[in-house]
């Protein structure tokens, strides 16, 4: 088992919508922030609540918008 990946931050990410309910460049823009400071992880559409409101689509939208801007 290698548990070196669990070490560090590792944040539940909240998805951040716009007020046309958009939320592919605030999550972006979220992720981004979180790689600049060194966070080793994120803890998508996890504990932080939205995620039992959303559907299975925005879901997914979210996860790509994140892998996105974490380049993988």
């Amino acid at each position: 088992r290698n548990l070196e990946k669990y070490k560090g931050v590792i944040p539940a990410f909240y998805a951040c919508y716009d007020k046309e309910g958009n939320e592919a460049e605030g999550v972006q823009a979220l992720t981004r922030y979180f790689v600049e400071k060194g966070v080793k992880g994120v803890y998508v559409n996890g504990s932080s609540g939205e995620c039992i409101y959303q559907s299975v689509e925005d879901r997914k939208n979210i996860h790509g918008n994140v892998m996105k801007a974490a380049e993988g």
